[in-house]
C-alpha cells in the first residue's frame, strides 16, 4: 500500500521568479501549528523554504546557493549531521528527538544546565547558533512515514518539491524550517501543540533536510554534508551521527566543550552503549551479552588508552566530533583531509577511470577509519584526538548470528584497513607540525596499533595452537584414559569446520541453510572455548596435586613453587590477571556490571570472534558501504514529473487549505490507532501515486511550459559505460578480497604448521610440561591488556582533575 497524495489536496498556479538562478521557494506552514507554538512571527517560522540543487554537492558554494543562516547572517557554533538511509521511521525520530532534547539542553534558560555557564550558550537566543542538517541517502530509498514525521515538524510539504529547473536535473531537495516540535521513537507529537499546550516546551530548532534523489551510499552524504552544506553554514563544530542512536542528555555540549577547553583537538568521540532493555533483560541473549563486554571494554580501556596519545584508531559513527577548519583544505594546494576522505566517492562518480586500482592507494576498504589519521597528521598543524567519557549514544545491537556478521564484517574490515593505512603512512607523523615528543609519542602508538593489527591477523592460527597443544598435553596425562581418541577427534572435527566456514561465507550471506551451518559453529567453538578452559584447570590441578604430600603451606615460597610447577599455570595466571584488568577498570570507570552479566558469555563467544567473524569478513571484504552511482533514467521513474521550471515561471503550489490538510493527514498517520494495519503502509514503493509532486491532469500541465501529455517512449536498452565501470570495480574488489584471503590463510597455516612440526616441538617444551609459544602468546595478551589499564588509568585521573577544575569555576 502507497501514500498517494490525497485526491483533496489542490494545487494552484502560481509565477515565481529564479533567485540567482535557482529554485527557492517559500511555503506557508499551517496555521493549526504556528498557533500554538510559541515562535510565531518572523520568515523562519511562518513559513517554511525549499531550494532545488542541480549541481553536484562540490559545486554548491559556487552556485550561488543560499541557506537561511547565510540571510540572517547568523555564527553557526555546532553543526549536525544526520544521516539517512533505509531506517525505520523510529529509528529516525529516536535519534533526531535526542538530539533535540540536547539542544533543549544546551539553549532554553531554565534548563539549569553548565552550558549557560559558558558565554556561548547564556545568550537567549543561542538556538540560533546550532543547526541539524538531516541527509536522506535517496528518495525512493527513504521509508515514507520519515516524510510524514517530517510533515507534523513543518520540514516538509507534499507537492512543493520540483524535478527540474532551467532544464538541468535536480539531485536534492533542500528544506529549510526552524521548528518548535519534535515527535518521539513512539511517533507521538512532542512540543506545545493544539493538543499539548503546556508540555515540552522546545527552543526553536533550525532544521536543514537534505533530500538527495539519488541512493548513492553513506560516504556521499558525509560530501554533502561537509562541501555543499557546511560552506554555506560555516560551523565551528561538526558531529556526525546515523539514524537509530540515541544521543545521551548532555552529549553534544560535552563533546562541544572539549574543542572550546582546548583549540589543538580537532576531533572527539564519546562511548557507545549498548541497549540492555527492562532489566537487561538483553543480557539473557549470551550474543548481546558478549557484545556489550566488548563494548565496555572498548571504553573503559582502548578509547582512554589511544586518547592519552592524542589519535584514535576507531571513531565511532553514531557519535564523532569534527573541528570543521581541520578539515578545509590548504589554501595553496587545494588539498585536505577531506580530499582524500571522499576519494574514493569522486572514483565511483568520475567519468574517466583510468585505474581502477586507485582505490587501494586512499583505502577504499577502510571507510571512515582514516579521517581521523588524515586530520591528525596534517602538515603545519598539530591536531589531536580526544575521547570524551562524558558524551554517549546508545545503540540497538543485532540480536541474531546473521545480522551480527553483517554488522561485525564491516566494522572489522575498516578497522583493519585502517590500521593498515596508518602504518603504511607513518611517515605523514614526522611531516605534520606537531613537536618532536608529540610525534616520537604518535609513532609508538602507530606501532602498537601495528603490531596488535599483526597479532589479530595471526589470531586464527594463534588460537588453533592454543587448543592443539592444551587437548594433546591433555592427551597425554596418565589420569586421561579416552584422551589420544578425544584429541583426534576434536583435532578434525576443529579444521573440517573451519574449512566448512570458508565455503560458507564465499559470497554467501547467512540466511537459509548456511545460517544453521554459522549456528553450528558458535556452539562448537563456545564448546571448543570450555574444553580449554577445563584443560587448563585440570592439568593445573593434577600437576599441582603430585606436590601436595611434600608442600609447606606454611610458606608463601613453598605455595608458589607447587604453583609453578603445574602445567600451564602461566594460561591460569594470564586469565586472572586479565579479568581483574577489567574488572578493576570496570570499578574505576563505575561501572562493574557488564563483567558480573556478561563476561562468562564474551570468554565462551570469543573463539567465534576468531574462527568465524574473522573468516567471513576476509571472505566478504570486497562488499563495502560506500558509494554506488544509479543511472540517471528519469524517463522510467514514476515517480518524477517532467515539467521544467525556467528564469520566470508557472509552478503547481499547494492553496493554504492543502497545507493544513496535508499537516492534518501528517498527524493522523503519525497516530497508531489511525495508521493502516498493514505493514506494507510504510514501505518503498515505486507506485506512480506514491510522489513528492502534484499528480497532474490535462488541465494543470497545460500551465506548464514543455508540457507534455502524451507518454514518453519506453529507452531502449543500453550497455553503459558506467556499467562497464561498475563491473570492473566489482572484479577488482573481489580479485583483491581472494589475494587477501589467500594472504591470510597462508600465514596462518603456514605458522601452524611451523610451530606444530615434529622437528620444532621438542624445543617448545617447557620443564613443568607447557609450550612455549602457547606461554608466549597467552603474555603478550596479558601484557597487551595491561598497558590499555595503565593508559586507562592515566585518562581517568586527567578526566577527575578536569572535573574539580569544573566544580572550582564559576
Amino acid at each position: 500500500m502507497s501514500m498517494p497524495v490525497p485526491v483533496h489536496y489542490i494545487f494552484k498556479p502560481k509565477q515565481v521568479r529564479l533567485t540567482d538562478g535557482n529554485l527557492v521557494l517559500d511555503t506557508p506552514v499551517p496555521t493549526s501549528y504556528l498557533s500554538a507554538v510559541d515562535f510565531q512571527t518572523g520568515v523562519e517560522f511562518e513559513k517554511m523554504r525549499y531550494m532545488a540543487v542541480t549541481c553536484d554537492a562540490d559545486q554548491v558554494p559556487e552556485g550561488r546557493y543560499k541557506l537561511r543562516t547565510q540571510v540572517f547572517k547568523r555564527r553557526v557554533e555546532l553543526a549536525i549531521c544526520l544521516t539517512v538511509n533505509e531506517e525505520s521511521p523510529q529509528a529516525f525520530c529516536l535519534t533526531l528527538h535526542s538530539l533535540i532534547k540536547n539542544i533543549k539542553h544546551m539553549c532554553l534558560a531554565g534548563s539549569k544546565s553548565r552550558a549557560h555557564r559558558n558565554p556561548v550558550w547564556a545568550e537567549e537566543d543561542s538556538w540560533k547558533k546550532v543547526v541539524i542538517c538531516i541527509v536522506a541517502d535517496g528518495r525512493k530509498n527513504l521509508n515514507p512515514l520519515i516524510l510524514r514525521v517530517l510533515a507534523t515538524m513543518g520540514c516538509w510539504q507534499e507537492g512543493v518539491a520540483k524535478n527540474q529547473v532551467n532544464g538541468h536535473a535536480v539531485q536534492a531537495h533542500i528544506f529549510e524550517y526552524s521548528t518548535q516540535v519534535s515527535v518521539n521513537s513512539k511517533l507521538r507529537l512532542k512540543g506545545r501543540t493544539l493538543k499539548n499546550t503546556n508540555k515540552d516546551h522546545y527552543p526553536p530548532i533550525q532544521i536543514v533536510f537534505c533530500l538527495k534523489e539519488r541512493h548513492t551510499k553513506k560516504l556521499n552524504s558525509h560530501r554533502w554534508f561537509f562541501n555543499a552544506l557546511c560552506p554555506l553554514l560555516e560551523p565551528r563544530i561538526t558531529l556526525l551521527t546515523t539514524a537509530g542512536a540515541k544521543i545521551g542528555k548532555g552529549s553534544l555540549y560535552n563533546l562541544w566543550s572539549a574543542f572550546d577547553r582546548n583549540p589543538q583537538t580537532a576531533g572527539a568521540c564519546g562511548e557507545i552503549r549498548v541497549a540492555k532493555g527492562l532489566l537487561w533483560w538483553k543480557v539473557l541473549n549470551p550474543l548481546i551479552a558478549a557484545q556489550i563486554f566488548e563494548y565496555k571494554v572498548s571504553s573503559v580501556l582502548e578509547k582512554p588508552f589511544e586518547s592519552i596519545f592524542g589519535y584514535i584508531s576507531v571513531m565511532p559513527s553514531a557519535l564523532v566530533a569534527y573541528r570543521y577548519a581541520a578539515l578545509l583544505p590548504e589554501p595553496i594546494s587545494g588539498k585536505g583531509p577531506l580530499t582524500v576522505y571522499f576519494e574514493p566517492d569522486y572514483l565511483v562518480f568520475s567519468e574517466d577511470h583510468h585505474d581502477i586500482s586507485e582505490v587501494l592507494e586512499y583505502s577504499y576498504f577502510s571507510e571512515d577509519q582514516i579521517l581521523p589519521f588524515l586530520v591528525t597528521t596534517r602538515q603545519h598543524a598539530q591536531y589531536t584526538m580526544q575521547y570524551v567519557k562524558s558524551a554517549w549514544a546508545e545503540t540497538e545491537l543485532p540480536a541474531g548470528i546473521g545480522t551480527f556478521l553483517g554488522m561485525k564484517r564491516k566494522w572489522q574490515n575498516r578497522r583493519f584497513f585502517g590500521a593498515i593505512y596508518a602504518v603504511a603512512h607513518l611517515s605523514s607523523i614526522w611531516k605534520s607540525g606537531h613537536n618532536f615528543f608529540r610525534k616520537l609519542w604518535l609513532t609508538i602508538e602507530i606501532i602498537y596499533i601495528g603490531c596488535d593489527t599483526a597479532f589479530w591477523f595471526l589470531a586464527l592460527g594463534n588460537y588453533y595452537l592454543v587448543f592443539y597443544y592444551m587437548t594433546k598435553t591433555l592427551a597425554s596425562a596418565s589420569r586421561v584414559t579416552i584422551g589420544s581418541t578425544l584429541f583426534m577427534l576434536t583435532r578434525y572435527s576443529y579444521i573440517f569446520l573451519i574449512v566448512v566456514v570458508i565455503m560458507i561465507s564465499m559470497g554467501n550471506r547467512p540466511r537459509g541453510q548456511s545460517l544453521y551451518l554459522f549456528i553450528l559453529s558458535f556452539i562448537f567453538f563456545a564448546c571448543i572455548q570450555a574444553f580449554i578452559l577445563f584443560s587448563a584447570g585440570y592439568l593445573t590441578f593434577i600437576h599441582a596435586t603430585e606436590f601436595l604430600p611434600y608442600a609447606n603451606w606454611n610458606s608463601f615460597p613453598t605455595v608458589v613453587a607447587v604453583f609453578k610447577a603445574a602445567g600451564y599455570h602461566v594460561l591460569i595466571l594470564a586469565l586472572v590477571c586479565c579479568w581483574a584488568v577489567y574488572l578493576v577498570s570496570a570499578i574505576l570507570y563505575g561501572e562493574p556490571w557488564h563483567m558480573i552479566a556478561c563476561f562468562v558469555q564474551f570468554l565462551l563467544l570469543m573463539p567465534s570472534y576468531v574462527s568465524v567473524l574473522g573468516v567471513y569478513a576476509f571472505c566478504n571484504m570486497h562488499e563495502v558501504n560506500w558509494g554506488i552511482k544509479e543511472p540517471e533514467d528519469h524517463e522510467k521513474d514514476p515517480l518524477i514529473s517532467r515539467d521544467a521550471i525556467y528564469h520566470a515561471s508557472t509552478v503547481l503550489m499547494p492553496d493554504d487549505h492543502s497545507v493544513a490538510s496535508a499537516y492534518q493527514d501528517a498527524i493522523d498517520d503519525l497516530d497508531r490507532k489511525k495508521r493502516p494495519k498493514s505493514g506494507s503502509s510504510v514501505s518503498l514503493t515505486t507506485s506512480s501515486s506514491t510522489s513528492l509532486l502534484p499528480t497532474h491532469t490535462d488541465s494543470t500541465t497545460s500551465l506548464l511550459p514543455g508540457s507534455n501529455t502524451k507518454a514518453p517512449p519506453k529507452p531502449k536498452k543500453t550497455v553503459s559505460r558506467q556499467d562497464d565501470i561498475k563491473t570492473l570495480q566489482s572484479d577488482y574488489y573481489r580479485s583483491f578480497r581472494t589475494q587477501i584471503l589467500l594472504l591470510w590463510i597462508v600465514a596462518n597455516g603456514a605458522l601452524v604448521i611451523t610451530i606444530s612440526s615434529d622437528q620444532l616441538e621438542p624445543y617448545l617444551v617447557l620443564n613443568d610440561g607447557s609450550n612455549l609459544y602457547v606461554t608466549i602468546v597467552v603474555w603478550i595478551i596479558t601484557v597487551g591488556a595491561t598497558g590499555r589499564f595503565l593508559g586507562s588509568v592515566v585518562y581517568l585521573l586527567g578526566w577527575i582533575w578536569q572535573k574539580i577544575g569544573q566544580l572550582k569555576s564559576p
